[in-house]
């Protein structure tokens, strides 16, 4: 967290202000002051800020070349599903900054500003987070399943073509995401679903392979056909980034 040095005559209203931060927010991130209402020079104070990891902004990843070319998706259907991950990113951080400056003393659990914050970051960081998983696991080759990931998923499913039926099932299902990941409490592989926008995350969970099934992801190019859009998927998938993202695990595989 960023820190500030009290000169002769420094006030904590004068150092909020300077900082543009909330003076109760900058009051208790200080406690360890001898006397908040007199500082003294050489007192050092610490300043919320967006360096600080609590209100870090982020960046939109590029989007891979590769996929304005796949077979199955046009190139606006593409771009106009990247603007939607761009908006998530775009609103961590608008959310972010508010957080920064909003007063904390008025949070309650059945309605307050920093309440609704905290829900609004939770749910656009986590669309970004699959949003971007999504993309990255797009632009493959249109095979099936290869390396290690398809040993796991005929081991915890019997067949990769009942996992695929199952997946594929999932996403028919699903009012948002689908997701192949590896539970860290029973070792196994596992396809889920959870809602969007309001994804709740799944704990001891690690996603594998991510699918945007929410109409965004889709209508341009098959209306209202998810079976045709799911079929496009897999033949996009990029099977090396799923078995990167399974040997980074801190598995028992």
């Amino acid at each position: 967290m960023p820190r500030h040095v009290a000169r002769q005559g420094d006030t904590l209203k004068d150092i909020a202000k300077k900082y543009k931060i909330n003076l109760n927010n900058l009051t208790i991130a200080n406690t360890h002051l001898e006397n908040p209402e007199q500082l003294k020079s050489g007192d050092v104070l610490y300043i919320p800020d967006c360096s600080d990891g609590t209100f870090c902004p982020i960046e939109a990843r590029s989007l891979k070349p590769q996929l304005l070319s796949m077979m199955g998706f046009s190139p606006r259907q593409i771009q106009e599903h990247y603007k939607i991950y761009q908006s998530y990113i775009t609103k961590t951080n608008e959310v972010r900054m508010k957080l920064r400056s909003i007063d904390m003393q008025g949070s309650n659990s059945i309605h307050s500003s920093y309440r609704s914050l905290k829900i609004d970051e939770s749910q656009t960081v986590a669309n970004g987070k699959l949003h971007e998983m999504y993309f990255d696991n797009l632009g493959g080759n249109g095979r099936t399943a290869i390396g290690k990931v398809l040993e796991i998923i005929v081991k915890d499913f019997g067949s990769y073509e009942f996992w695929e039926r199952d997946f594929r099932s999932t996403g028919l299902a699903s009012q948002g995401w689908v997701i192949l990941g590896y539970d860290f409490d029973d070792c196994h592989l596992h396809n889920y679903t959870q809602g969007a926008p309001d994804v709740v995350p799944i704990v001891r969970f690690e996603p594998l392979l991510v699918l945007d099934v929410c109409e965004h992801a889709y209508f341009l190019d098959y209306g209202t056909n998810r079976n045709s859009y799911i079929d496009a998927f897999f033949r996009n998938i990029d099977w090396y980034t799923v078995n990167s993202r399974l040997q980074n695990l801190k598995s028992t595989y």
